[in-house]
Order: C-alpha cells, then sequence, then structure tokens
C-alpha cells in the first residue's frame, strides 16, 4: 500500500509539472529560511550554558525604578564569600578596553580585555585548553588569553610560558589559554589579567559581579537577604560622609541566572555590553511562522485548485471501494512526499544562502557544524509537519466527494466559488502589505534617526582613543603644535565622545535631601567648539580659571529641567567624591551624546582629569596630509602605540547597526514573502485560465476585447489584495507602534506609508496576473473552444 502511494505521488509530480514545481519551490523556500532562523535562535540561546556549573551561577544587578545595571562595588564579591554560606565561590570583572599586545616583532590591538579577580576561572566554569582555571591568576603578572589570540600570537607554538609585553610597559607571562573555540559567551573578552586596584566604597561601582550558589538555595530569598545587608552598608557609608540618605538613594539587589545574560541584558545599564536580545528572536520566530505559513497556504491553494482535475480519480477508487479514510491517508502521504523533496532543497538553499544570512545578521553560524543531526532532524519534521498540515484540507475535501457527483464532467466548474482558497489568498497577501508597511517604518525611524539634528556637529572630527592616564596632559601641552597643522581645527580631550560609553556619577545640591546621578563628561574648555556645543546662558569651562578645573561645572538644559532649579547659574553642587561645594558657570544646550532610541539625559561636565580622548576638529581639505602630520606628531604623546582614530560621525551610526540589520532582516523577509506568494498567485491565474478557457473564447467570438478580458480575469484577484490591505494596514500599525516604544525619539506614521504598501503589492499582483491574461486573452477563440 505504501509503495502505490509513492507511486502515484510522484505520478501525480510527472503529470503537473507546473504546480508540482510552484509547490516545491515554495515550500523550499519557506522552509530554508525556517531552518537558518532556527539554527540562529538555538546558537542565541547556546551563549554561556557551555560553561561548566552555568546553571548555578549568577550575575549580581542593582535594580530601582524599572531600571538596572550590573556595575557593582569592588568588594562585593570577597564580602559574598566571607558573609553568606550560600555563595560557594565568588568574583568580579570589569573591562579594560582596548589594548595593546607585543611579541616579539607583532604588535596587535585587543578590543576586547577584561581584569578578573584571580579566582574568576572557579566561578564561570570556562574550559582550558592549556593551564590550570584555579591557579591560572594567581600571580599578579600573569595573563589567560582565548585560543584564536594564541593562535594569532604565536602560531602552533605552545603559549603557556610565554613573555608578552600589555600596552608597551609591563611583561606579563602566559597562565592559561582558553579553549574558547565555538563557544559564545556575553564575555566577549580575549585577555583576562588581575586587578591591580580596589575600592572600599559601597556607593562607588567599578565592575561585575558573579556568584556561584549551592545548588538548593532560595533565590528569591537570598536576594531579600543581601538587598538588606547591602543597603545598610551604603547607608552607613552616605551618614559617615554627613548625607542622609532617601530611599530613592538605595537599590534592589537582583541574582540574574548566567544563560539569561546575553539574551536579557538590554534593559541593563551593563559592563559588557550583550548583543543578544529575546526579542529579537521573537520577531525572527515571527517572521519564520509567516513566511512558512504562506509557503504551506500556496499548498493548499494550489492542491484544492486541482481538486476538480482529480474528482474522477476520487469517483473511480470510491465506486471499486475505497474508503474515505484510505484516500486521505493517500493525498496526506503526497503532501508529505512533496514536503519531503521541498525539505532536501530547503537544506540546500539554506547552505547556499547561509554567508548571505550571517552578513544580514552579523555571525558566523555554521549549518552543519558540530552536530549536523539535529538540523536533518529538524529538517525531516517540518516536512513531515508542513505535509500533514498542508495536506490535511485537500485530503478532507477530496475525500469527501460523492462519487456520482465527483464523475460528473461539470463537477466543481458550478456551485463551488473557492471562498476557502479566497480567504488563504487574503491571508497571504495580508502577510505580505504587514511586512511591507513594518519594514518601510523601520527604515524611515533609522533613517529619521541618522538624520536628526544631533546638537552638535559630528562631521570631521577626530576621535582618538588614549591608552595611559597621563596622555591628555602631553596633549594639552601640545595643543598650540597641533592646531598648527593645516587642516586642524580644534582640539579636546575628553573622558568620552558621543556615541560611546557614558557613566554616571553621584551628585550633591546644595540644599536639597537626595543624592542625584547624571551622566558626566570630564573635558577641556576647548571642548564645546571642538563639537559646536551651543550655550543657552552662562560660560563654558575656561581653561584658564583655576576653580573650572576642580569645582565650576557646566550642566545641560535637560539637568535644568529635571532637577528643577530656577536659577542654574551659581546654583552650588558637588560630586559625591569632593569635599566642598563648587558651582555651575554654564547651560548648554542638549545635545544627544546617546542613540536617539534614548532620551536626552541629565549631563554634567567638569574639567577633572580623567580623560580617555583625544578629539579634533579638522577642515575637509587635504585631509590625507592633516592625519599624517598628526601620526607624526602623536608619536611624542604616546611612543609605543600607533595612533588610531574614528570619525565622530561614524562612530554615533555605529549605534543603529543593529536597527539596520534588523531592518534588511525584514526587507528580505518580504521579498520571500511576496515571492512565494507570487508564486502561489500564478499558479491560481494560471488554474483559472486553463479553467475558463472556453469561457474566454465564447467572449472573444461575441465581441470582447482584450482590455475586457484582463479586467475581467484580474478583478477577483484585486478585490482579494483590497481586503489584504484592509486587514494588514491596523496589524501593521499596532506591530510598529509597539516597535517605536522603545524610541524616545520616533519618526512620524504617515498615513501614505500605509497606503503605499498596499499599492506596491496591488502593483505587483496585477502585473503578475496581466502577464498571464494577456496570453489567454490574445488567443484564437477557436482554439479555445476546441480545448473543450
Amino acid at each position: 500500500m505504501l509503495f502505490s502511494y509513492f507511486k502515484i505521488a510522484f505520478r501525480q509530480l510527472a503529470r503537473n509539472k507546473v504546480f508540482s514545481g510552484l509547490n516545491i519551490l515554495g515550500l523550499a523556500l519557506g522552509m530554508a529560511l525556517a531552518i537558518l532562523i532556527a539554527v540562529f535562535i538555538r546558537s542565541e540561546f547556546s551563549y554561556d550554558t557551555w560553561m561548566e556549573g552555568s546553571e548555578l551561577t549568577y550575575r549580581l544587578n542593582r535594580n530601582r525604578g524599572g531600571t538596572g545595571t550590573s556595575w557593582t562595588p569592588s568588594n562585593l564579591a570577597q564580602k559574598l564569600m566571607s558573609d553568606y554560606p550560600e555563595v560557594v565561590a565568588a568574583s568580579g570583572q570589569a573591562p579594560s578596553g582596548e589594548r595593546l599586545l607585543s611579541y616579539g616583532d607583532k604588535d596587535l590591538y585587543i578590543q576586547e580585555t577584561s581584569t578578573v579577580d584571580s579566582t574568576f576561572f572557579n566561578v564561570l566554569g570556562m574550559k582550558f585548553l592549556h593551564g590550570d582555571p584555579a591557579t591560572a591568576l594567581d600571580q599578579p603578572n600573569s595573563m589567560v588569553i582565548t585560543h584564536e589570540l594564541a593562535e594569532r600570537v604565536f602560531g602552533t607554538d605552545n603559549a603557556i610560558g610565554k613573555v608578552v609585553t600589555y600596552d608597551g610597559e609591563e611583561e606579563f607571562i602566559i597562565s592559561g589559554v582558553l579553549d574558547s573555540k565555538g563557544r559564545l559567551s556575553h564575555l566577549r573578552s580575549e585577555i583576562f589579567t588581575r586587578f591591580t586596584w580596589f575600592s572600599e566604597s559601597w556607593t562607588g561601582n567599578n565592575r561585575s559581579t558573579y556568584a556561584r550558589l549551592h545548588p538548593d538555595v532560595n533565590v528569591p530569598a537570598f536576594e531579600t537577604k543581601i538587598t538588606k545587608d547591602i543597603n545598610k552598608l551604603i547607608e552607613q557609608e552616605y551618614l559617615a560622609s554627613n548625607y542622609t540618605p532617601n530611599k530613592e538613594d538605595f537599590f534592589n539587589w537582583g541574582l540574574q541566572p548566567l544563560h539569561e545574560v546575553y539574551l536579557h541584558s538590554s534593559n541593563f545599564n551593563t559592563v559588557m555590553h550583550a548583543n543578544g536580545n529575546i526579542d529579537t528572536l521573537y520577531i525572527f520566530g515571527f517572521i519564520a511562522f509567516i513566511v512558512l505559513a504562506v509557503a504551506i497556504i500556496n499548498y493548499i491553494n494550489l492542491s484544492t485548485a486541482q481538486a476538480s482535475q482529480r474528482s474522477k480519480e476520487v469517483g473511480v477508487k470510491k465506486v471499486a471501494g475505497a474508503g474515505r479514510r484510505m484516500l486521505t491517508t493517500q493525498f496526506i502521504s503526497e503532501s508529505i512526499i512533496q514536503a519531503s523533496i521541498a525539505g532536501v532543497f530547503a537544506l540546500l538553499l539554506a547552505e547556499i544562502g547561509l554567508p548571505f544570512f550571517n552578513k544580514i545578521i552579523d555571525r558566523e553560524l555554521e549549518l552543519f557544524s558540530g552536530d549536523p543531526s539535529w538540523v536533518i532532524l529538524c529538517t525531516v519534521v517540518l516536512a513531515i509537519l508542513v505535509g500533514v498540515i498542508g495536506g490535511s484540507y485537500p485530503a478532507f475535501v477530496m475525500s469527501a466527494f460523492k462519487p456520482a457527483t465527483a464523475l460528473k464532467a461539470n463537477f466543481m466548474r458550478t456551485g463551488n466559488k473557492g471562498i476557502f482558497r479566497k480567504v488563504l489568498v487574503i491571508g497571504q497577501f495580508s502577510a505580505s502589505i504587514t511586512l511591507l508597511i513594518v519594514m518601510f517604518f523601520i527604515y524611515r525611524q533609522v533613517n529619521f534617526m541618522i538624520e536628526e539634528d544631533l546638537g552638535f556637529q559630528a562631521d570631521q572630527v577626530l576621535s582618538i582613543p588614549m591608552s595611559f592616564d597621563d596622555s591628555f596632559r602631553k596633549v594639552e601641552r601640545l595643543k598650540s603644535r597641533i592646531k598648527q597643522i593645516q587642516g586642524v581645527q580644534e582640539v579636546t580631550t575628553t573622558s568620552t565622545m558621543p556615541g560611546r560609553f557614558f557613566s554616571d556619577w553621584q551628585v550633591l545640591i546644595e540644599g536639597r535631601p537626595n543624592a542625584i546621578s547624571p551622566y558626566v563628561i570630564f573635558t577641556d574648555g576647548d571642548f564645546d567648539n571642538s563639537l559646536d556645543i551651543e550655550m543657552v546662558a552662562g560660560r563654558f569651562i575656561d581653561d584658564n580659571i583655576g576653580a573650572d578645573s576642580i569645582s565650576n561645572y557646566i550642566v545641560n538644559e535637560e539637568f535644568v529641567k529635571r532637577y528643577n532649579i530656577s536659577q542654574p547659574i551659581g546654583q552650588r553642587m558637588k560630586f559625591g567624591f569632593q569635599e566642598a561645594y563648587g558651582q555651575i558657570v554654564g547651560v548648554a544646550k542638549d545635545f544627544h551624546f546617546h542613540d536617539l532610541s534614548r532620551e536626552i539625559m541629565p549631563l554634567v561636565m567638569n574639567a577633572n582629569s580623567w580623560r580617555n580622548f583625544t578629539g579634533i576638529k579638522l577642515s575637509t581639505a587635504n585631509l590625507a596630509e592633516t592625519i599624517a602630520a598628526l601620526k607624526e606628531i602623536w608619536t611624542e604623546v604616546e611612543p609605543s602605540h600607533p595612533m588610531r582614530y574614528t570619525f565622530l560621525d561614524e562612530d554615533f551610526a555605529r549605534q543603529y547597526e543593529e536597527q539596520q540589520r534588523f531592518g534588511k532582516a525584514i526587507l528580505y523577509a518580504t521579498f520571500l514573502t511576496l515571492f512565494i506568494a507570487l508564486l502561489g498567485l500564478i499558479g491560481l491565474t494560471t488554474f483559472t485560465l486553463e479553467r475558463r478557457t472556453r469561457e474566454i473564447g465564447i467572449r472573444k467570438v461575441l465581441g470582447a476585447s482584450v482590455s475586457g478580458i484582463i479586467s475581467l480575469i484580474s478583478k477577483d484577484f484585486v478585490k482579494l489584495i483590497g481586503f489584504s490591505t484592509l486587514i494588514a494596514v491596523p496589524i501593521g500599525y499596532v506591530l510598529i507602534s509597539r516597535w517605536l516604544e522603545d524610541f524616545a525619539h520616533q519618526t512620524e506614521l504617515v498615513w501614505w506609508g500605509f497606503a503605499g504598501a498596499g499599492l506596491v503589492i496591488l502593483g505587483i499582483s496585477f502585473l503578475t496576473v496581466f502577464l498571464q491574461s494577456i496570453r489567454a486573452a490574445l488567443a484564437n477563440p477557436v482554439e479555445s473552444l476546441r480545448s473543450e
């Protein structure tokens, strides 16, 4: 019996090459995308799960008022280990930024590095290729590196015991090599060295803390316990500095499971910025569902459309004694066979399309790496599910035919209006129009953020990172020489630049009971001119005024508004670490120092001596010569570090890469969905024309024009797409409105964006139907009438 099903199935494929080809191609494309998205989602969920003991490892977080941070005090890990029996081990980690690694004639800038406690690898169970994780960082100048970095620096030589120069200053001994290939983690560092500086303050937060707990620990109860204990220590520190804290000065302390850190940190101010976002996975899963659903709808449409052609087959089999159950099994088996063939092609298409998919999502996925059996198993399961779902309705429809009716020549030519097929077509195009609406407004939002006035000058401003604490003093001494270089207009040194990480600091306003935590820039008197920042009151920092270097402050408009300061100029305030109060001497016009997905926050600018960047404003003429001259003079600032730089506008635009990748993913998903839907439309149009060949011939004999016939054939499809637009517009509005909620500054939802999506789909669909209809309309009516 099973063999006969196979034989009949392949006979049907051969007999209906066009319909079968369209079915298989549509299913293969939908399944290929579903496979790629499944590989991506599986990869995203694998972050940190490979670490030994990951199910008992947590990252500590502080949260207050719906926002949180993973920045914690230096001494938290030590307290956890000494005072809490619930904790097996605890350790801290902080990013140490870009660092220069030198070995022999090799000089490599390593983008991601970390400083950690000596116990770090006892808490996070990273696997080692060489070295002992328990003792790898016992010595102060020991260093653990990833396997990839070891290969780049030492080739095939064993790295253990090798001596490298770090940041052009100190020598370190390689004491461990991580087995990091193919292991995904939110910790992206390639180098781990030991902490050399600790703070005893409970109000200062400079690193993340990880803890491994005993299996029987009640995590919520433990969170309550440490919240009470640590907040008591914070209160004591406030009181010791003659400050009486309020409830707003305290946090709730939480434990975030290690396997959730990568995907569930989008609402956290994190030490190591996680790239993952669980919402993105939901969206990609939804895209896979939509594309696969459209492909299945195609199959159902084309299969039910062919029902009349197989009615005699069903009638003969029923007369011969075949039951409904046997016929249903036959048709579902045929569907599964077609879906299985599509599955084979889907794997091939997925492998071919994987490099392009990787480029869109900025990953390095491999389809058959590691254990390929799960990909094959998923494809088999998917093919069976698609086959059963796609074949069930046609099977039940065709198996329900009555023999006497099914054997009639005009069966299904009258009385059957194909309501169900029309509903499915509406569903297909509603999905396509919805995706097109979402894609349009995503691109509109990204372009809005890129083109919006930032409130500062980002073009032609070089951002140069500095490696040493005293480098900014050298730049200050060389400013006059740097400004003499042709093309250099302004020079500034600053703790950070717009588009990069901003830290918040505790600030006390005289006469106010609560401490506040605005963002802070430590900079000099040339910062405003270098970035063309406008002042709305008072003045900017003046390097010639001694008080400006310590106790005078510039604030932005949002600071004045948020903290309700009626007379900002002269208002006394200070940082929490300072003894004496200074005063506000200027108010700067608000500017976007973060991307436009975030609202402008209160900002304080001060001339304290923590500077990590040099900013140089250039003219557009002779840019290459200007940069070459800057590189030459930079050898006097950091002789061991060649000048590396980026342009500020590029740095700022880089913040939108995730939204741009997401927009591209929606774009290509929309194209694929529309293409699959059009395959179904081609099939349905072909079927309609075959059924109406005789009608078209009669109408032409009676004088119908070519345009009239094309209009007759097209109008039903135009109506369906019109209904699809009416359904898609509210759905698209809800989806894009929800997506835009994450952005503090939003583009306008213009009406023509919704109407345009429907018109685009209508135009493409009409063109598809028109090209097929015109051949039938131009055919010889004699031949059309002879065809039946």
